[in-house]
């Protein structure tokens, strides 16, 4: 690594040589108009901290928990330090050869860890401007060094766990744009995201440097302007004062005129060329940007550009009502929220997306909410705007593979890794519980927690890639079909449906189950009526054979859930919700929808060749990966969903545990209760193992758990915080999404949870919220699937194309909307259910 690089070097956009900000402007000026400039690399601050670092050491031992001390005495360490002789002598060469000598540069601090997952040290570091001579340089620099040991940038580093000998800084030397008082300069974001709106481009302005709409103390004007027509669809403009400009040798503070200060500090034509900057700073990062940006003598700079990675949410059941179709108990949300978003960030840097600083799940009346702006900002980032025509796909080939090779390396490395996970769960079941105490059980259950959290960091790049894959085929599909996106989607599902998911062996071990059944009259009638307590005792002694067939089934499927939520029973915990799904397939007299996947495989295959063989000849090996991957991660996706739920053996059993001593010491009516404490709360009155601390865990889990009975008899609002929604209930057509392709009339039958099982219709249409693996038998005795919640990747979807099923998904409301008996049409190409 060099000690000093040009801007212009894009060598220098790496964040371990230039820090975060150093490394953008370097991608940025390759593109963009950026001012010139130096970058002072991080192999710099490391020669002149390596000789400080004994002190440093020293300090932070000396003065720990007392970090104002300590930066105190680090800062002043850092400021009368020289910069090493040969450093400084190599950027007065280097500041005469880029002609920067006696120029007013903006020395900014560019730290390593600013683009860290849930770091946001942006404005925490400092920013000297106008200097000139390179004696002031040397100060600003060493002011930059000393900003990473502000007592807030400590504090802050802190709370994320980040030791502090890991930090490192790179110092940007940048010209200075001499924005006058009757000039404007400041920030703008390529979408609004104070108020939330995607469709509008968001610009803050004020005249002089830009330092004023950045420091947020002086009243700024702002812009809203429509990304559409790049016209101001609304402006405030404000009172503004004074305004900073250069000066000889710094800055300085200017008063504006009277006439100045309630005047626009932009035309329209300029608020339209840096609304346009903007977006041309989106196109080529490929992600919303924040930008700062001056004017002067009618030029246009971009100064900064970094990743939107915060937005108002607006927080609606849309993405959240399959996977959480019921309300979640208050435990089981805090245990998982920290590692889904631990691994929502950790899989967006795998996929080369920036980290997201806000939350994209939360939990409102018990009810899981996801953040529609948070998915629309990130949905579908891969550039299928390479697959836009033959000659673009063809010429991006090369790219595509640099970028994407680890879209082929996920599989592998996840299926690597899984052993550990397996294996720590198997040591968690068999670990003792009898002797612990309340803080030992405490502890088992937080490393059940830890351990998953682990396994399940990459498992959320599975879900996104497997949607990037089909979004991908569906682009190439089109290409090939001449615009017929019907008729792609129609390929696509021929090409994917018959992928092996582990979902699919247990079915057919279910299948295999249901046989014997049938192959038994007695068993058959037995099954029809039972009492879910005694029938594994009845099961055992009068048919022993079939009994061991599904004690295995249990011992290796057991883990299976009706709810993600651990507070409901695993099929292991409740064996007559399988006995309900084996009763329910053995009414079907025949093989038929079992037995037709040789066929569908043989024509999957024709169509798989048709579609290759029409390919040109340098896209064949493309197109065959395409598929191949396709297929990989639509089986990964089912397996991660089937091993991420053996946590629940071991998280059930502990909490079952801990349950039962709050029993005994009057804190619980019952061990299941338990699962309407806060996570907090509970770990502190176990820390704190008092008579008042129980008694106050007691008041708070039952207090939630009313709420949270209150909350399921309720329908959740679709956009939480809409008490109206509009819906026209005098229309005969309910449109959803294209689930499954095919046509049937019949009539519906409402299935709101395993205990409607045992009652479905042979032959009606099944309605859901959603539905998860441990519904498929319902799907062998149904004709046709709607559900309120879910699209074409969803269980119910997948699982209906593998049977031949109409079904469309995501039909909000569909669930108060139609009635058992009522007669519709559903049509799965379509997407739309008719009232008959």
């Amino acid at each position: 690594m060099e000690l000093i690089y040009n801007i212009k070097d894009i060598t220098a956009a790496d964040i371990s040589i230039s820090g975060g900000k150093g490394a953008s402007l370097s991608k940025t000026i390759q593109a963009l108009p950026v001012p010139d400039g130096l970058i002072l690399s991080c192999e710099a601050y490391k020669q002149f901290i390596s000789p400080l670092l004994p002190q440093i050491t020293a300090f932070l031992a000396q003065y720990a928990g007392h970090e104002q001390d300590a930066s105190n005495e680090i800062r002043q360490l850092l400021l009368d330090a020289p910069l090493p002789e040969h450093l400084m002598h190599l950027l007065a060469e280097r500041l005469h050869k880029n002609q920067l000598t006696h120029v007013p540069l903006a020395v900014r601090s560019s730290g390593t860890l600013e683009d860290m997952p849930g770091a946001a040290f942006a404005g925490q570091h400092d920013t000297i401007l106008g200097v000139r001579s390179l004696d002031a340089l040397q100060n600003a620099i060493r002011q930059c060094y000393a900003s990473l040991w502000h007592t807030h940038v400590m504090l802050y580093r802190q709370h994320l766990h980040l030791p502090h000998h890991l930090v490192s800084m790179a110092v940007v030397l940048q010209r200075m744009v001499d924005v006058r008082e009757n000039e404007a300069a400041g920030v703008a974001f390529s979408i609004d995201p104070v108020r939330g709106h995607l469709s509008s481009i968001l610009i803050n302005s004020a005249f002089g440097l830009g330092e004023t709409v950045v420091g947020g103390e002086e009243p700024v004007d702002e812009y809203q302007v429509d990304r559409s027509s790049m016209q101001i669809c609304h402006q405030e403009i404000a009172d503004k004062q004074r305004a900073i400009v250069m000066t000889a040798e710094s800055t300085d503070i200017v008063q504006l005129s009277q006439s100045a200060k309630t005047q626009s500090s932009l035309t329209a034509q300029q608020c339209q060329a840096v609304a346009e900057l903007a977006v041309r700073a989106e196109q080529y990062f490929d992600f919303p940007q924040d930008i700062e940006w001056a004017f002067h003598d009618n030029q246009l700079w971009l100064l900064q550009s970094r990743n939107v990675t915060q937005i108002a949410p607006v927080w609606t059941r849309e993405e959240s009502a399959e996977r959480f179709p019921n309300p979640i108990t208050p435990l089981t949300w805090d245990m998982c929220e920290a590692g889904f978003h631990a691994s929502l960030n950790y899989s967006l840097n795998l996929m080369g997306l920036p980290s997201f600083n806000g939350k994209w799940f939360t939990m409102k009346d018990y009810y899981i909410y996801g953040n529609q702006n948070a998915v629309t900002l990130y949905h579908n980032r891969l550039p299928t705007s390479m697959m836009s025509d033959l000659p673009t796909l063809l010429s991006s080939l090369p790219e595509i593979a640099r970028k994407f090779a680890w879209v082929q390396e996920l599989p592998i490395t996840w299926m690597r890794d899984l052993d550990t996970y397996l294996i720590g769960i198997g040591a968690l079941n068999h670990e003792p519980l009898q002797e612990k105490k309340l803080s030992e059980l405490w502890d088992y259950i937080q490393r059940i927690n830890k351990l998953g959290s682990d396994y399940f960091l990459p498992n959320i790049a599975i879900s996104l890639t497997q949607r990037s894959l089909y979004a991908a085929l569906i682009a190439l599909l089109k290409m090939f079909h001449k615009g017929d996106e019907q008729l792609a989607h129609k390929t696509l599902d021929s090409l994917i449906a018959m992928s092996d998911t582990k979902t699919g062996q247990v079915n057919q071990e279910l299948w295999a189950l249901s046989r014997l059944v049938r192959q038994k009259p007695c068993l058959f009638a037995l099954l029809k009526q039972f009492e879910p307590n005694t029938i594994m005792q009845i099961l055992q002694s009068e048919y022993p054979d079939f009994f061991a067939k599904l004690t295995t089934f249990l011992v290796n499927h057991g883990h299976r859930e009706m709810d993600f939520d651990a507070y409901h029973p695993t099929w292991l915990d409740a064996p007559h919700i399988v006995l309900t799904q084996i009763s329910a397939m053995s009414d079907i007299e025949n093989d038929e929808k079992n037995d037709s996947g040789l066929s569908k495989k043989i024509e999957q295959s024709k169509i798989e060749f048709d579609v290759i063989s029409k390919s040109p000849e340098e896209l064949r090996y493309f197109m065959q990966e395409l598929i191949r991957l396709a297929r990989v991660y639509t089986a990964l996706d089912d397996l991660e969903h089937y091993q991420t739920t053996r946590l629940a053996l071991p998280m059930r059993r502990g909490l079952h545990a801990l349950g039962e001593r709050l029993v005994i010491r009057g804190v619980l009516d019952a061990p299941s209760d338990i699962y309407f404490a806060k996570e907090q709360q509970l770990a502190d009155a176990i820390q704190q193992e008092s008579t008042p601390a129980f008694s106050e865990l007691r008041q708070h889990v039952y207090t939630n758990k009313a709420a949270y009975l209150e909350a399921k008899a309720t329908a959740p609002q679709w956009i939480y915080g809409e008490t109206s929604e509009e819906i026209d209930d005098n229309s005969t057509i309910l449109k959803g999404l294209a689930g499954s392709a095919g046509v049937i009339e019949g009539e519906v039958f409402l299935v709101h949870g395993a205990e409607d099982f045992s009652l479905f219709p042979q032959g009606a249409i099944l309605v859901a919220r959603t539905t998860n693996p441990a519904w498929t038998a319902l799907f062998y005795r149904a004709s046709g699937i709607i559900t309120e919640s879910g699209g074409p990747l969803s269980h119910g979807a997948v699982t209906a194309r593998e049977l031949s099923l109409p079904a469309v998904m995501g039909i909000r409301r569909v669930m108060n909307t139609l009635q058992n008996g009522q007669r519709v049409r559903v049509d799965g190409q379509k997407g739309v259910v008719e009232l008959l």
